[in-house]
């Protein structure tokens, strides 16, 4: 096979992996196979016991890592077990930063590249399928649509967890383009890219003089303020930031202690109690 004929291959892949349909048809899906509905923790924890553990002496090495990171078996043991696996579990752990530390070249980057190429593939497979509300900006779990009340019976009759709060962007268009009926909104499969930037952020601190929150959290689009009539229209703001594009996959924070604490509050509140504030809006919930 030369390389244009493996070109129209991954691109044909592409096109059969596509899939849309309403909210009745997601839940009709998950009926059959809930793990669509599985948190980013789950996710990443899947996707790296899908390449296969050894355990010998009592330890166990993670295949996923063998190709690039050597000589760090017993380190990436405690991160997937005492972290990924844990978190995927739903204990405390999980609202918790990883933060790695280390020497120059000790395989930090390499293991977060990794994840997010890890991840990339794995969103393209049927046991790491993502689905979101179609249109949403932060790629929003479409669960989120069914309200508070009902979701103790749902959870229950679909086996799955519901947790977050539908984006400002997601409850205006649940009434003005749906009229509220939760069953009509449309939904997509969605392939996990940092290119794309769907469901991988980065973020990079810079000077702390001109370190700016929106680059995390998004901002007011002021440009479009006359034309939807107030700052607090999610018309009007633009849901650009990492943690936005970030939602349901992960977020490298690079030299994260170098930052501005105003950053470090919004990490704060994210991983304890799952949301961040962005702008004028109530908080957003976010799942990574």
């Amino acid at each position: 096979m030369d390389i244009f004929e493996r070109i129209a291959s991954y691109q044909a892949e592409s096109d059969r992996l596509a899939w849309k349909g309403t909210f009745k048809d997601y839940i009709e899906l998950l009926k059959t196979n809930p793990a669509p509905a599985k948190t980013a923790h789950a996710r990443v924890y899947d996707m790296i016991e899908s390449y296969g553990v050894e355990e010998s002496g009592g330890r166990k090495k993670y295949k996923f890592f063998e190709q690039e990171i050597f000589g760090l078996d017993r380190a990436v043991e405690k991160l997937v077990e005492e972290y990924f696996h844990s978190a995927a579990r739903r204990l405390d752990v999980r609202k918790r930063i990883l933060l790695l530390m280390g020497p120059v070249s000790g395989g930090k980057s390499t293991l977060v590249t990794l994840l997010k190429r890890g991840l990339e593939k794995y969103s393209r497979t049927p046991g790491g399928a993502v689905y979101a509300i179609a249109g949403c900006p932060m790629h929003e779990e479409p669960l989120h649509l069914i309200p508070l009340e009902l979701r103790p019976e749902v959870e229950q009759e679909l086996g799955v967890r519901i947790e977050g709060n539908l984006c400002p962007s997601c409850q205006m268009r649940l009434r003005t383009e749906y009229g509220g009926d939760i069953q009509s909104v449309m939904v997509e499969r969605v392939l996990i890219s940092e290119e794309g930037r769907t469901g991988i952020g980065t973020f990079s601190p810079s000077d702390p003089k001109s370190q700016d929150i929106a680059d995390l959290t998004g901002s007011i689009d002021f440009s479009t303020i006359t034309e939807f009539g107030s700052e607090s229209d999610p018309r009007a703001y633009r849901f650009d930031g990492e943690l936005n594009k970030a939602n349901r996959g992960l977020m490298e924070f690079q030299e994260m202690l170098k930052c501005d604490e105003k950053f470090l509050w919004n990490l704060l509140s994210l991983t304890q109690e799952g949301n961040f504030k962005a702008g004028r809006f109530a908080l957003i919930s976010a799942d990574e």
